[in-house]
């Protein structure tokens, strides 16, 4: 791209590099003709740049999101913290597969709907019916899970 300034010339230099992996690199800073940034939907596995869809993919990702519901209907009060046991969706071939710990995170919809805060959790879903996970209500209100 070059830019004209008066009698100046400045020219934008690209590097390019042998890559043996496929890798989007600086997705973070991807911007358009007109300055706009990229949107990186990720759960459509599409990138949309200058109303251009482009389509990506994850490697080494499960595409198997797991939905995660509360054991028991519980009221959290105001300014407290409890470990509350949930339950983690579970799919037929989890008994076979060698790999069963999962990390169980809050979604921006927990944030939203509930005004709570929860620690990202290591559980194993093959251990026992429930995993226990941690959250925090830091507001003076009591919340009904």
């Amino acid at each position: 791209m070059d830019l004209e300034l008066g009698p100046l010339l400045l020219s934008e230099k690209v590097i390019i590099a042998e890559i043996e992996d496929e890798a989007l690199l600086g997705y973070d800073i991807l911007k358009g003709r007109h300055g706009e940034p990229a949107d990186i939907l990720l759960s459509s596995n599409k990138i949309l740049l200058d109303r251009l869809e482009t389509p990506i993919f994850q490697v080494g990702k499960s595409n198997r999101a797991r939905r995660v519901t509360v054991a028991n209907d519980m009221i959290l009060p105001g300014m407290a913290e409890a470990v509350v046991s949930v339950f983690v969706e579970r799919f037929t071939d989890d008994d076979e597969d060698v790999n069963s710990d999962f990390i169980v995170e809050p979604v921006q919809q927990l944030e939203d709907m509930y005004a709570l805060r929860m620690a990202t959790t290591l559980v194993n879903v093959n251990q026992s019916t429930t995993c226990s996970i941690r959250i925090l209500n830091p507001f003076s209100t009591e919340v009904m899970l």
